[in-house]
């Protein structure tokens, strides 16, 4: 990758690379269509916001209810098959020269929905697991270096991701704060945010961005199925972000490390090595966490 790539990365919070070749995509999309069982199809025409998604769905729901489904895939039985994806060497590579070496993976998941299918989710930035009390506007400095990478690589063409490029770093507009009305951490559904856009995608291209950019997911009818591998990553030269603790790490057994590539295995331990040298979540917004030995603003 470039420099004028992790330039554009840095300055506009997000980056789109070609990464899958086409006959990729379609091996990809022929594992993903046998894991979730497609034929499955819901009568209720509903529209219906998606999951929470840290939580996630059971992928043996998928098609339940006419709305868009996220699947965690690590530690998830019989998953195996797809997990190749989560380390092409293109994306290795791209996040690497984005954030640093020693990367460890803490979201591999599908984005899946059908035909038909409405979706919405609301403008937000990734930082749910933090209260709004504790959500300071120097989280969102660019002097603050943000270890994390979240990427979307659709198998079919769309443009469900929308940003508000340079958001990432600095904190809201007054026009971003009127349309949160008064949340941290999501506007509501349907709420028009100044500058925001729409990031349309090829089959087998890769959208790679900061998570603290404003953005939401958003597609009014899905003409085709959504197929969209959804992953992100850390760099364990560095401390972690919040993001990095979605992993169940008490799954990530050495029976369960037996089934993995030695690639995803060697993640798994550098997950696990990371997990016990920053155990507390809670401790990742905090000013000395992010900027050791520096006073605290104001």
């Amino acid at each position: 990758m470039s420099t004028n790539n992790k330039d554009t990365f840095n300055t506009e919070g997000y980056l789109i690379v070609d990464v899958l070749t086409e006959k990729e995509v379609a091996d990809f999309r022929v594992l993903m269509d046998a894991l979730i069982s497609p034929e499955i199809r819901s009568s209720d025409t509903e529209i219906r916001s998606s999951s929470f998604q840290h939580l996630g769905d059971e992928i043996a729901d998928f098609g339940k209810e006419a709305r868009q489904y996220y699947f965690h895939l690590l530690t998830k039985p019989n998953t195996q098959p797809i997990l190749h994806a989560f380390h092409h060497p293109v994306i290795l590579k791209t996040v690497e020269e984005l954030l640093g070496p020693n990367l460890i993976i803490n979201n591999a998941s599908i984005l899946a929905a059908n035909v038909g299918t409405e979706y919405s989710l609301g403008w937000h930035r990734d930082i749910i697991q933090i209260p709004q009390n504790e959500i300071e506007d120097w989280l969102f400095s660019p002097e603050r270096f943000h270890n994390s990478v979240q990427i979307n690589l659709p198998l079919v063409d769309e443009n469900s991701l929308w940003v508000v490029p340079r958001s990432h770093h600095r904190p809201n507009t007054p026009g971003e704060n009127a349309a949160f009305r008064g949340s941290k951490h999501y506007a509501p559904v349907g709420a028009e945010m100044p500058g925001g856009i729409p990031v349309p995608l090829k089959a087998g291209q890769a959208v790679l961005y900061n998570n603290n950019l404003v953005h939401r997911g958003f597609t009014k009818k899905m003409t085709v199925p959504r197929r969209t591998l959804h992953m992100g990553y850390h760099s364990a030269a560095f401390p972690p972000t919040w993001h990095f603790y979605l992993l169940n790490s008490d799954l990530v057994t050495d029976a369960y490390k037996e089934t993995l590539s030695p690639t995803l295995r060697a993640m798994m331990d550098q997950y696990l090595e990371c997990k016990r040298q920053y155990p507390d979540m809670s401790q990742t917004w905090k000013w000395d966490y992010n900027f050791p030995g520096e006073p605290a603003l104001g």
